[in-house]
């Protein structure tokens, strides 16, 4: 989930916990610091691309270490607004903030490390893009009405059924994505697929559909709720293009994606696939396909995506590789440019 909403989640919830001994600002100001808290994580960033990608919603985002966290900010607190109870007018504040923003980001696709850091497994409901408008706004609602009516918490209550309902709203229409899949998996005689969707933005409609078999991914972008074939007007934007890529689930276009390949390409990208220099990407990938192999004079380069993160209209965020002769670690940009990955 963006900072943003993030940081309207932390206010709307700072307004509904009760926290007698704290003024109106110091409950707001906590509840805003506390929500960002957890997304300090990008502290890794500089130091290694890769430990910060194996430890994002990691520990700062764990269920486990959430009382920990709850008392190190509550004693931070407590020296900066020096309440008469000290750290523990803070406790329950930050504990439910620290939750809500957990919770906000496990509804995204992204993954979120739970139980932290005893396990590096990811959970995720799935339900939410990391960037949704219409969320953002009902929390911003729910805000600005405490802002109004100091006296009472309806507004913020109001805000935060509205946010359930709305997603889930959205996890319904998951259900419906998922049953489109396994439609077609039916259909082509896939009797062991494993179905998948991944929320899209602008519309609750929008999912990209992904069905697995063992070595080998379909995947298709749908629209939900359209009965007659998407077609971007002419002279469409960007964005209207792409939203045209999203079609009703009878007139889908499914496309196939290799893991490996076949031939000599096909036992090179094994052959990378194993390699302990890529021990990152398959902790990472949901759904592995190979990319492509740039057979170079100076060597080679394999490349693998993860088509979790396949949407129209952008280039994937998440390919990397590995590129010989020593078959060091890359990344490959949105715009092709491959970048060494630490």
């Amino acid at each position: 989930m963006d900072n943003l909403t993030h940081t309207l989640s932390g206010l709307v919830a700072a307004r509904l916990v009760p926290a007698r001994g704290l003024s109106r600002r110091a409950r707001y100001l906590a509840g805003g610091l506390a929500a960002n808290f957890p997304d300090l994580d990008i502290v890794l960033a500089p130091f290694s691309s890769e430990l910060y990608l194996m430890h994002h919603r990691g520990e700062t985002h764990s269920l486990l270490m959430l009382p920990l966290w709850a008392l190190l900010l509550s004693w931070l607190f407590a020296k900066m607004f020096k309440p008469a109870g000290g750290w523990r007018d803070f406790y329950a504040l930050t504990a439910v903030v620290l939750l809500v923003h957990i919770l906000g980001d496990w509804i995204t696709g992204y993954g979120t490390q739970l139980l932290a850091p005893f396990t590096r497994e990811t959970f995720s409901l799935g339900t939410t893009f990391i960037i949704d408008p219409l969320l953002t706004l009902i929390l911003l609602l729910g805000f600005l009405g405490g802002l109004l009516w100091k006296a009472s918490p309806r507004a913020a209550q109001l805000s935060v059924l509205l946010a359930v309902a709305w997603i889930g709203t959205q996890y319904y229409w998951k259900q419906q994505a998922l049953a489109a899949g396994a439609a077609h998996a039916r259909a082509q005689g896939w009797q062991a697929a494993q179905i998948s969707a991944e929320p899209r933005p602008i519309s609750p409609y929008n999912w990209t559909v992904i069905v697995r078999e063992p070595e080998r991914y379909h995947y298709a972008h749908l629209k939900l709720n359209a009965r007659t074939a998407q077609r971007a007007p002419a002279g469409a934007s960007w964005l209207g293009r792409a939203l045209a890529e999203f079609q009703p689930p009878a007139l889908a276009r499914w496309k196939t994606a290799d893991k490996f390949g076949d031939g000599r390409d096909g036992a090179l990208a094994r052959d990378i696939w194993a390699r302990p220099e890529f021990a990152f990407f398959r902790w990472f990938a949901s759904a592995p396909a190979l990319y492509r192999i740039d057979h170079r004079p100076q060597g080679t380069c394999v490349w693998f995506e993860d088509l979790r993160f396949a949407a129209p209209g952008r280039e994937s965020p998440f390919r990397f590789g590995l590129c010989g002769p020593d078959w060091q670690s890359y990344r490959l940009d949105r715009e092709g440019r491959a970048t060494p990955f630490h």
